[in-house]
């Protein structure tokens, strides 16, 4: 079996070698994407196929650049959009807009067909994906790749690019549904994906090599002997595509030339564009350093109006911040041994594992511990923030808990136990939409980095218990918990109980009440605590 080659391995080949055989075999695997794309955008197939062919120059042109992509789908994608977008500020743009009206409003009175109108919508739903799920959608609907070469090329398992390709048609499938069309299963989403994919002409992929390569490379061949023995090898149907592409060649290299002006333009628009956006996000900085510039300022003249009182204080405090700041800006992570603090990167602070060993980072009541509120250096009011929206998240939990906790019969696994065990099912979407809300109001307002550290793991619905390191992710994973007695026997005595739990291949069991202690307590108070008081069993481990 010939192993497949990526897109970053052939790009690689013609952007260091100039192997022409190597850009050939990415035309012809992304060649209908693009003429597909172009096709929906201009409805003619001729200026598609015009276009299809400015992309591929465009690609030939920035293959340096792009070694580095896995997958030029999506690149190839929004190139095309682009194109198509230029095509139509162009001299036919009012032409053609009027010509779409009129075919428009003739073909919605001829026959509504839901599929025609989410063909209008399909580009922009894409857009919409992240890059990866796009890329996986095109590479199977529109190059009719199998789950194996899409994960070959993207470098993936095959079962992760099928669960990949199913999320991403839900995605889009809502995207659909939040425009106001009436799309009823996923099936119609995928139908309009395969309407979508348009086969490119025949030899239309010879053409348009031979054009990307002429306009990227600039190289020509030399030697006229080369050249004729080669055409001598030739088969006749190989010799017919070869005329047919050098009758095309000088128009194509013709329409090069006038379009490299209008390229270049589109560049430095685009670079534009870049720099606008940056100047937007360093307006955005600027405003919220002159917001905390305010805020210091504020509480500058506070402390200053207590000058008298902390004026110790303040000048112990200067002493240590002009100490502090000589360190920061020093090379030299070691910091002097009399001072409390230590210098040390942030991507390290995660690795050392702090905040998930005894006494962690919050309990379940939401309140915060002394070394995450050093650790994160938080201030009052942003304890009283966070600690409100964790208790928030952990009374959730415990509500989500108690509500779908549900009881079964299971006999007990020794002769004269007797075993109540009850069980929560995958609490699902709900508890990740309640994690995702409280994850988004830890970042307002602790920033990503603190909220990551404080809240990374029990944002994918991973509740920590028993132990630190343990986690108990009831989003996923159903949770059984089970306790059992031993009644007395004929000489009397008190009755031995234990409990246990276990959630897919994990598990704790032990006799007395000292694991009762981390079940829910809604759970224990319901259904646990009235039968063990049946025995005459007293469990305070988790009033």
């Amino acid at each position: 079996m010939v192993e497949l080659k990526t897109d970053r391995e052939l790009l690689r080949e013609y952007a260091e070698r100039g192997s022409g055989s190597a850009f050939q075999a990415l035309v012809q695997r992304h060649l209908d994407l693009v003429f597909a794309t172009a096709l929906r955008g201009v409805k003619d197939a001729g200026a598609a196929q015009e276009l299809t062919q400015n992309v591929f120059i465009t690609l030939a042109r920035k293959a340096s650049w792009l070694r580095g992509e896995i997958s030029l789908a999506g690149w190839l994608h929004r190139t095309a959009l682009f194109e198509v977008r230029h095509w139509w500020r162009g001299e036919l743009r009012r032409q053609r807009r009027e010509q779409t009206a009129v075919e428009l409003g003739t073909t919605m009175k001829d026959e509504d067909s839901l599929l025609k109108n989410l063909a209008g919508e399909l580009d922009e739903g894409l857009l919409s994906l992240r890059e990866t799920d796009r890329q996986a959608l095109m590479l199977r609907y529109f190059e009719g790749r199998s789950h194996r070469e899409i994960g070959d090329l993207l470098g993936a398992r095959e079962d992760a690019v099928r669960m990949r390709i199913d999320k991403a048609l839900d995605r889009l499938t809502h995207f659909f549904r939040r425009r106001g069309y009436a799309v009823p299963v996923v099936g119609t989403t995928i139908a309009v994906l395969g309407a979508a994919a348009k086969a490119a002409p025949a030899g239309f992929a010879i053409i348009t090599t031979r054009s990307a390569l002429a306009a990227g490379s600039g190289s020509a061949i030399t030697g006229f002997k080369p050249l004729i023995a080669r055409f001598m090898g030739l088969t006749k149907t190989q010799t017919a595509i070869l005329c047919a592409a050098l009758a095309v060649a000088p128009v194509a290299w013709e329409w090069n030339v006038n379009r490299k002006a209008s390229n270049q333009t589109a560049v430095t628009l685009s670079k534009l564009q870049t720099l606008r956006d940056q100047q937007g996000e360093f307006s955005t900085e600027a405003e919220r350093l002159r917001s905390e510039a305010d805020r210091l300022d504020s509480a500058l003249a506070k402390a200053a109006s207590n000058q008298a009182r902390y004026e110790a204080a303040a000048l112990k405090l200067d002493s240590l911040k002009a100490r502090v700041g000589g360190l920061l800006t020093n090379a030299n992570y070691r910091w002097p041994d009399d001072l409390p603090y230590a210098r040390i990167p942030k991507s390290v602070v995660k690795s050392l594992d702090l905040l998930h060993k005894w006494p962690m980072a919050f309990g379940p009541s939401g309140a915060m511990t002394e070394p995450a509120l050093e650790l994160f250096g938080i201030t009052a009011e942003e304890k009283t923030q966070a600690e409100k929206a964790l208790a928030n998240y952990w009374r959730g939990v415990r509500d989500m808990s108690e509500a779908n906790a549900y009881e079964t019969n299971v006999p007990g696994a020794q002769p004269g136990r007797l075993t109540k065990t009850v069980i929560i099912p995958p609490l699902g979407q709900p508890l990740k939409d309640l994690a995702a809300d409280t994850s988004a109001q830890l970042t307002s307002l602790l920033g990503a980095d603190r909220e990551q550290l404080l809240f990374g793991d029990w944002a994918e619905g991973a509740i920590q218990t028993f132990a630190p390191g343990n986690l108990w992710k009831i989003s996923e994973q159903p949770q059984t918990f089970d306790v059992w007695v031993d009644p007395p026997g004929a000489n009397g005595g008190a009755p031995r109980y234990g409990s246990g739990w276990h959630s897919g291949t994990s598990g704790m069991s032990g006799e007395g009440s000292w694991l009762l202690h981390d079940f829910p307590a809604p759970i224990v108070a319901r259904f646990f605590n009235p039968w063990l008081e049946q025995f005459g069993i007293t469990n305070s481990s988790n009033q």
